[in-house]
């Protein structure tokens, strides 16, 4: 998937800056269940949540925290897809699954223990 030209044009100003202040909440999308490890992993004290949309059925897994020193002066979210990731998804829900509108907390060690026991795979689409 290739960034929107708004999304390439703040990644180079990102780059470019000496130094960046993000006053308010960030919110990003991550491709595959690795990174959203990473973000839980690298976030304080991060909630972990998985939830369905209640109108569109899909499958989210999502890591929040706030964040109180530079450069992030905010919420800090990332969420992963998870119906491109199924194996993934259905070792986090240790086989069962959630209704549509609802949320399941976790917490990080949930994320680590799925990513483990979820074979390489392309992701679907």
């Amino acid at each position: 998937m290739y960034p929107s030209d708004d999304a390439r044009q703040l990644g180079m100003l990102l780059r470019i800056s000496r130094r960046i202040d993000i006053v308010g909440d960030v919110s990003v999308t991550v491709d595959d269940p690795a990174e959203l490890l990473a973000w839980a992993s690298m976030l304080p004290s991060p909630q972990v949540i998985a939830w369905r949309g209640l109108e569109s059925d899909k499958r989210y897994a999502q890591v929040s925290a706030a964040h109180h020193r530079s450069p992030i002066h905010g919420m800090a979210t990332a969420v992963l897809m998870c119906d491109g990731h199924r194996t993934f998804w259905d070792k986090l829900m240790d086989g069962g699954e959630i209704e549509p509108g609802t949320e399941r907390p976790l917490g990080v060690e949930d994320l680590a223990m799925a990513w483990e026991q979820t074979p390489l795979e392309p992701p679907t689409r």
